[in-house]
């Protein structure tokens, strides 16, 4: 059996902890290890960084990505002036959408907009049943 007096004695020297005369010091002694240790950390993040960043660069380079934007620019160019012939090609009052006085981006935005007023009249016809 245990002896109540003795478990209530050891419970109360591992309670407290007895104080250390140099407990500022240690702390200090951590904590300018630590800041140390993050700096140089800090130091080997950026230099990966930069190592990653020039990779990057000379595989772009490389890879001929420039030409590639280039062609991509003029397939896009000869994309919108095929979109742009399109209403003259179009059947009757049709054909005049080239004539109105706003873009064709006023059109894909009211289409967007009304895609939107759709999806929101769903969402909110689902919540009431």
């Amino acid at each position: 059996m245990s002896d109540p007096a003795f478990e209530m004695r050891l419970q109360k020297l591992f309670s407290e902890s007895p104080a250390c005369s140099d407990a500022p010091l240690f702390a200090a002694e951590v904590e300018a290890r630590l800041s140390r240790g993050w700096a140089l950390r800090r130091v080997l993040i950026g230099a990966g960084g930069a190592v990653g960043g020039l990779v990057a660069v000379v595989q772009i380079a490389g890879a001929g990505l420039g030409h590639r934007l280039t062609a991509a620019a003029d397939i896009l160019a000869d994309a919108r002036r095929s979109i742009l012939q399109i209403p003259a090609k179009l059947p009757g009052p049709l054909a005049d959408l080239g004539q109105l006085p706003f873009g064709s981006e006023a059109l894909w935005l009211v289409a967007g907009l009304a895609v939107l007023a759709g999806a929101l009249l769903a969402s909110r016809s689902l919540e009431e049943i």
